[in-house]
């Protein structure tokens, strides 16, 4: 077969699944030419038994009955098709007026293409096992079928018409079998791409979901770490700004400085939503080499910071393979964590802590991992609870949280201690939080470098 006569085929079979109501009427009107002009000319080309008017009335009867429940329930309802088409042309037997095996057909191809593939077989056996009896009965008693020829005998008869039913079966059983697989394999391919655009929207949903998260904890820790030292630097140019106009000046352009920093972090938190692959830049004040400036920024407000920044050998130190890792071969997302984990202890540690006298970080860089380390001897959370102003409960932040789980201080879990966790989680790292000792607190973080 040609490309050309197989497109024309195709083009057809499209037309003809187009128009299930035109399809219909036209098998129908085919089955009934196949049985009505037959049974007008039976009497006059095999003279036989006259049919007679009321045979040839009943008849007609038939055929309208099996036409009209095969254009109404080929396709919704083949197996009622089936019986009708079995059992209603045994009342025109008696007339030698056999209507039954078109339609027995026509019924079974319709099972075979819109039902399952096994009750086709099983009605193809089903039919096939009555035309035997018949057979047998009119090779016994010359009852039923209409004889092939006007001398043939009943053996003859019988075993024409056995023959006859089992091709038209066997025809209309593979036939349908090949129509029905096709369509099976269409709508097989149309449930697919249905399963397969509902998970792509609940892919885009999550993607969605995670994107609000991270977003979420961004603008957390930015609005968190900025206001939090601006309400610091604010109060504290407030204690001076009689005693000492220079301070305060001093401090007033820290809360500027704070306050753009803080903008320009928020700008960059917010505008990965409009970058096509949707990734941070390499550069976004936010890396392992901006831990100094940011340890600087809280030594200014007056806690008492200690950092301890080891970067590993330069002999580790690799050349930047792409836009995402820098001078030392970290990624920039792995840097991001450790940078906004630091961030948010040394916030919690500047609301919290009650007169710390040293506030630690260390941040250890190694061939797999890296380490990170908060900690602070300020008064313990039980204590400072008693000193909250009224109507402000309890420190939010200095709740306890150890990797995926997380245990309630006497004040709930903060979203910041929350945040902290799922960004460590996000590279298949661990962070616990709690109390260190007697005094003070301690965040501890730990990132495998191969994180992704």
């Amino acid at each position: 077969m040609t490309d050309g006569s197989a497109r024309a085929l195709d083009r057809a079979a499209s037309r003809w699944q187009r128009h299930p109501h035109a399809a219909d009427a036209l098998t129908t009107l085919s089955w009934v030419v196949l049985t009505a002009v037959p049974m007008f000319t039976a009497e006059s080309a095999i003279a036989v038994r006259p049919v007679g008017p009321w045979g040839l009335g009943l008849g007609l009867v038939v055929v309208a009955i099996v036409a009209t429940t095969m254009m109404l329930f080929r396709r919704r309802n083949p197996v009622l098709l089936f019986l009708v088409a079995v059992t209603l042309p045994l009342v025109l037997l008696p007339f030698s007026l056999d209507v039954g095996a078109f339609a027995v057909a026509y019924a079974v191809f319709a099972i075979a293409v819109y039902d399952r593939m096994s009750r086709a077989w099983i009605a193809g056996a089903i039919a096939y096992a009555v035309t035997l009896a018949l057979s047998a009965v009119h090779l016994l008693t010359g009852f039923g079928f209409t004889p092939v020829n006007r001398s043939g005998s009943r053996l003859d008869t019988a075993l024409t018409w056995a023959a006859f039913d089992l091709l038209l079966l066997l025809v209309a059983l593979l036939w349908g079998q090949n129509a029905g697989n096709r369509r099976r394999y269409v709508a097989a391919l149309v449930e697919r791409a249905r399963i397969l655009e509902h998970e792509r929207d609940q892919e885009a949903q999550l993607a969605a979901l995670a994107e609000r998260s991270r977003i979420a904890r961004d603008v957390h820790d930015i609005v968190s770490h900025s206001l939090s030292v601006i309400v610091r630097l604010a109060d504290g140019t407030r204690a001076v700004f009689d005693a000492d106009p220079d301070r305060a000046r001093e401090a007033v352009g820290q809360i500027g400085g704070v306050a753009r920093s803080s903008l320009d972090e928020m700008r960059r938190a917010l505008g990965v939503l409009e970058r096509p692959n949707g990734q941070e830049s390499a550069r976004s004040g936010t890396g392992l080499e901006d831990l100094p400036r940011l340890a600087e920024v809280y030594r200014g407000i007056g806690l008492p910071v200690r950092l301890d920044l080891d970067l590993g050998p330069s002999e580790h130190r690799e050349p930047p393979a792409s836009a995402a890792v820098d001078a030392q071969g970290i990624p920039a997302g792995l840097q991001m964590t450790v940078f906004r984990v630091v961030q948010e202890s040394l916030t919690n540690a500047l609301r919290h802590a009650e007169a710390p006298t040293q506030v630690r970080v260390e941040v250890r860089v190694t061939e797999d991992s890296i380490h990170a380390e908060v900690r602070d001897d300020g008064t313990p959370a039980t204590v400072a609870a008693e000193s909250v102003r009224p109507g402000h409960g309890g420190p939010p932040e200095r709740g306890r949280t150890s990797g995926s789980a997380s245990v309630s201080a006497p004040a709930r879990v903060g979203r910041g201690l929350l945040g902290m966790r799922e960004r460590a989680a996000l590279y298949g790292g661990t962070l616990d939080a709690g109390p260190a000792g007697a005094r003070g607190w301690a965040v501890r973080l730990a990132l495998p470098r191969s994180g992704s």
